[in-house]
């Protein structure tokens, strides 16, 4: 029988209990545990089988069971799962663990700083535990006999391996390694190279050990497995690290931390792969271990929804009473959630993504600061999820054969072997849309068909874009725009689309002007601001790094006019508004387009939410499917919806639609 991949309605039971709470699991039933989690119509689930206070949930020869506990937790959990059904898998983890911190002082990560442990002395903050130095060789000899112990007592389907991430550690072993590797433990770049290097290291060691037990066993690091880079540095790139994965959970609570914007950015890049990748949210309003709260029902339900838009299983991470016994109405709630994913899983398995925009990655593979890179990558996939473009992130390594349109985002480094690469992709009928910095080099672009000279950055602080010619971007009012990363000046060959106005002067402490910025000048000296070229357009600013940080609508709508005449019958034609997410998918012959309108707020300071979803109505969405479809019909009940074929494009008609919605193509 085929082996669909991994299950779609997860559970991570997180378990963190310190020792100093007493009756572990006293009201533990495993009937009911059992119960609760199949009215969830939960399918898979991670269990503990020890915690980062180090305190161990079954009678261990290894390390310290819970002293709290008086019976094997785990044990009881994996049998009563596997006799109704429900995959397995076993949770540890390897730099946090407060009870070996203790015991074994000498296995602390140290860093620059000196601090042992990256926890500083009577800190109380939340998120912070000890560090344990992973390379370190004795406390790897300890997680292989923890590891063995588990598999032969238990069998579990796979392993879970939390916290296998670089730290700055300079400890006395993870020095040593550098120097062999040629890196400088004084240096800032060199210590976050090896963090990398030293990730995949751990997980291909590990990976190697787990398998020559079990070669079914499946395992997962979480290592950032979906780290976005350009894959120019392979020792320490994302790309090297991911073959010692049997799958890819995508950790994205969007809470203080991660965002709503961070799960879509890295399924963005790994959707291409073979591998199965997984969303992982929680159940909390926040993040881990916010006890007494509830996601609200409409934001859960669009953050799972939106993972199976995404070809992703679904993982929501809950954590257990010190008890034993779980929420029941943590449970109910994703339990309606989960029978309707269910419902939908005809049409889930082997799917592929439809997409014709391929993005390079800008960020370098083992950066001392990706954050710049971050805001890129977020920014681009604002841009096109709005235009309701099917894109993917791409990195030097990965193939533009399947793309019509490529993007250089804001400051992506090239080498002449990639320009080649891309000359390759032009000479196919394929174009390119560049901004910022990308393809400068040594005083010009080195891309092909694109002859700019590169005169420097600009020595403003900001500067003015006015339009040349309105007609390529209509949605852009005709009045200067600011531009608030002045960008490049560059001169060269081409149709100017827009050019550059220079202000009277940048703020300083004694030239200044009114409040903000100094206004433009009345008049351009006709450098380009947007250019068109024989190969595409390049727009001499960060154009996706600005609209991250200020969401002015014109940077999008300037580069939904450049894209419009890069891309000729694109994709997707929509008149859906910017908030509507949609995703296709191909499952065999047929298409299946995934549609979400909900409402993602700001309302509180320290997090985005959702709790609204929105209507639309009479809107049509238009498809160029290249067949004429013998129906449509909205999923998962079969009804049959109005569509449209004419000239390669199926438009289906979109009378009403709230929340979650998806339609099956068939040919």
């Amino acid at each position: 029988m085929e082996k669909k991949g991994i299950p779609f309605r997860q559970i991570h039971l997180d378990f963190h209990t310190s020792p100093l709470i007493g009756d572990i699991g006293a009201e533990f039933d495993a009937e009911e545990f059992a119960d609760t989690l199949k009215k969830a119509h939960v399918n898979s689930i991670n269990l503990f089988t020890k915690c980062h206070h180090g305190m161990y949930y079954y009678p261990t020869a290894v390390g310290t069971m819970h002293p709290e506990l008086t019976f094997d937790l785990f044990g009881a959990q994996v049998q009563v799962c596997r006799e109704n059904k429900i995959r397995p898998v076993a949770y540890t983890c390897v730099s946090w663990n407060e009870d070996w911190a203790k015991r074994h002082p000498e296995w602390l990560m140290v860093n620059a700083e000196g601090i042992w442990g990256n926890k500083k002395p009577f800190d109380n903050s939340y998120y912070s535990w000890k560090c344990i130095c992973y390379n370190n060789k004795d406390y790897q000899e300890i997680l292989k006999a923890e590891m063995k112990e588990v598999y032969d007592r238990y069998h579990p389907d796979g392993f879970w391996i939390d916290i296998v991430q670089g730290k700055g550690c300079v400890c006395g072993t993870c020095s040593q390694d550098m120097k062999i590797l040629g890196l400088d433990p004084e240096r800032p770049e060199d210590v976050r190279r090896f963090d990398k290097i030293s990730e995949t290291r751990f997980c291909r060691t590990f990976y190697k050990y787990l398998k020559a037990l079990d070669e079914d066993l499946e395992v997962y690091f979480n290592a950032f497995p979906y780290e976005l880079d350009d894959g120019s540095d392979p020792q320490c790139s994302s790309i090297e690290k991911r073959k010692y994965f049997d799958f890819l959970d995508i950790e994205s609570l969007p809470s203080e931390q991660w965002g709503y914007t961070h799960f879509p950015v890295a399924a963005n890049y790994l959707n291409k792969y073979k591998k199965d990748i997984c969303m992982m949210n929680g159940k909390f309003h926040t993040a881990w271990g916010d006890f007494g709260s509830l996601r609200h029902e409409n934001a859960l339900e669009y953050e799972c929804f939106r993972a199976i838009a995404n070809g992703a299983g679904v993982c929501v991470g809950d954590q257990m009473h010190p008890c034993g016994k779980l929420d029941q109405v943590v449970y109910e709630r994703i339990g309606r959630i989960f029978e309707q994913i269910e419902h939908m899983e005809p049409w889930l398995y082997r799917t592929e993504k439809v997409r014709e925009i391929a993005v390079l990655i800008p960020s370098r593979a083992g950066a001392c600061d990706p954050s710049s890179g971050g805001m890129t990558e977020e920014g681009v996939y604002r841009v096109l999820s709005e235009l309701h473009h099917p894109f993917d992130f791409v990195n030097q390594e990965d193939s533009l054969a399947d793309y019509r349109l490529l993007i250089l985002p804001d400051h992506a480094e090239l080498d002449q072997a990639y320009a080649e690469k891309i000359g390759a992709f032009l000479d196919q009928g394929g174009k390119i849309l560049v901004s910022g910095t990308s393809g400068l080099k040594d005083g010009k672009s080195i891309l092909p068909g694109m002859d700019l000279v590169h005169e420097g950055k600009s020595p403003y602080d900001v500067r003015y874009l006015r339009m040349r010619d309105s007609r390529a971007f209509p949605e852009v009012p005709k009045t200067d725009h600011v531009l608030y990363e002045a960008g490049e000046q560059v001169s060269g060959s081409g149709n100017v689309l827009a050019e550059i106005v220079d202000p009277y002067f940048s703020r300083t402490y004694e030239h200044f002007c009114s409040h903000r910025q100094t206004p433009p000048k009345r008049e351009s000296r006709g450098e380009p601001a947007i250019l068109e070229t024989e190969a595409g357009i390049y727009m001499a600013f960060p154009v996706f790094r600005m609209y991250t940080d200020s969401g002015y609508t014109v940077y999008r709508d300037l580069t939904a006019g450049c894209i419009r005449r890069l891309l000729k019958e694109p994709l997707i034609e929509t008149d859906l508004p910017a908030l509507t997410e949609l995703n296709l998918r191909r499952q065999g012959q047929n298409y299946i387009l995934h549609m979400l309108n909900y409402v993602v707020s700001g309302k509180a300071k320290m997090l985005d939410t959702i709790e609204e979803k929105f209507m639309v109505k009479d809107k049509s969405i238009r498809i160029r499917t290249g067949y004429s479809p013998a129906a449509v019909v909205r999923l998962p009940l079969c009804e049959k919806a109005d569509f449209h074929y004419e000239n390669g494009y199926t438009e289906i008609m979109i009378d009403y639609s709230s929340g979650y919605e998806a339609f099956l193509i068939e040919q």
